[in-house]
């Protein structure tokens, strides 16, 4: 008898390792295929390294990795992309287990509930430029934070699946404003200091990763039990409720403290027009050493 069980989990054991691999060979050959046709079919302008920047009548010093560090927005800016990506992630997380042991869905839910989100949130994405552009960054991600608030109240008080497409479209459509925008504001932090985004963009994913490990590593140590009780439902219904909702308000918290800001203005960064007396100056000197050259030439 113990010698068929064990055959029989052994039998389990290998057609879901198989089907998992099978899985993982499947989205890694589409990552790799479409990566190819990135870079491929991508051109890139020619590098301007220490350069000077100057674009739009502007003009910037380069900056280093340790200039950023001493930037006030550097953090504002990386607090707002953590949490967005706090909201994101958690709730994809864990909203399966929040269908399957909070509300008792069927199975099938599992697989429909996230497809609603992500085509909601396809559909949002193709919109958010337009309203970037109407509306501005701070507000634009205001109003995707606080759908997702939205969404997290809905999550505590449903009881029934039914009215869970409500918030699970409210949740695409703000968890894809709140990331587009983000990274929007981490293109405005950058401005013309592109010499050292590499550093600004890894440093954002830096903050993602580690805050989305540590949370779900504490959300783990509060676990009530290793196996499923009644407890369960209760437990991922505040989870899917407080966690994603908290980093929602952390961020529109933050979110003011940008609004007297305009992201990416620095003191680095500053209009030719304001150094005209240094640019009559320097071309005053250029003037003088032409004339000193055809004089030396007339001489010769």
């Amino acid at each position: 008898m113990k010698y068929s069980i064990f055959t029989w989990l052994m039998c389990i054991i290998f057609i879901l390792v198989s089907l998992f691999q099978e899985l993982s060979f499947l989205v890694v050959g589409i990552g790799l295929v479409f990566s190819c046709i990135f870079h491929i079919g991508t051109r890139e302008n020619a590098s301007i390294g220490n350069r000077s920047i100057q674009a739009n009548n502007q003009r910037s010093k380069p900056m280093r990795w340790r200039c950023w560090l001493k930037q006030i927005q550097f953090y504002q800016v990386a607090m707002i992309y953590m949490c967005a990506r706090l909201m994101v992630n958690i709730s994809q997380v864990y909203i399966p287990m929040y269908l399957l042991e909070t509300l008792q869905s069927n199975k099938d839910s599992v697989a429909i509930i996230p497809l609603v989100v992500y085509v909601s949130s396809f559909l949002a994405s193709v919109f958010v430029k337009f309203v970037n552009d109407h509306l501005g960054r701070k507000i634009t991600y205001g109003i995707g934070a606080l759908l997702i608030l939205v969404a997290c109240v809905c999550f505590y008080f449903i009881h029934n699946g039914k009215y869970i497409y409500i918030p699970t479209v409210l949740l695409g459509v703000g968890g894809s404003t709140v990331l587009v925008t983000s990274l929007s504001m981490t293109a405005d932090l950058i401005n013309l200091n592109t010499e050292s985004g590499a550093f600004v963009y890894g440093a954002m994913s830096f903050t993602d990763k580690l805050s989305n490990g540590i949370v779900i590593a504490v959300i783990q140590q509060f676990h009530p039990c290793r196996t499923c009780c009644d407890k369960c439902g209760r437990f991922y219904r505040e989870i899917l409720s407080f966690v994603p909702g908290a980093a929602a308000i952390i961020s529109l918290v933050v979110l003011l403290t940008l609004i007297p800001v305009n992201i990416g203005k620095r003191d680095n960064i500053v209009a030719l027009e304001d150094n005209e007396d240094e640019r009559k100056a320097l071309l005053a000197c250029a003037q003088e050493t032409n004339a000193y050259i055809e004089e030396d030439l007339a001489r010769t």
